[in-house]
């Protein structure tokens, strides 16, 4: 089945662009939210190593940290919360 998005049409095994999502800043607290397909993960502009905890789609109360280097990073993940971290800041994509 194809899938139309964007002025396009997408197919069944392609890899779809991502719509829409929102910014979430570790001083924010906790958040909750349905689930994402991906995390934006902002550069930090100081080249330090940054931390994101996550609670995984499939794992509820489940918790996992994933660490990065500097610069701007896409990461595929399904996830329904984020806990805590140490990054710039952080967008859920759908």
């Amino acid at each position: 089945m194809d899938i139309r998005a964007f002025g396009s049409i997408y197919s069944q095994t392609g890899t779809l662009p991502f719509g829409s999502g929102f910014r979430w800043r570790p001083a924010d607290g906790q958040k909750n939210f349905a689930q994402c397909r991906a995390v934006y993960i902002e550069d930090n502009a100081t080249g330090t190593k940054g931390t994101l905890s996550v609670q995984l789609a499939d794992a509820p109360g489940q918790y996992a940290t994933t660490e990065y280097f500097s610069g701007n990073t896409l990461i595929p993940i399904a996830c329904t919360a984020f806990i805590s971290g140490t990054v710039q800041g952080v967008w859920a994509l759908y």
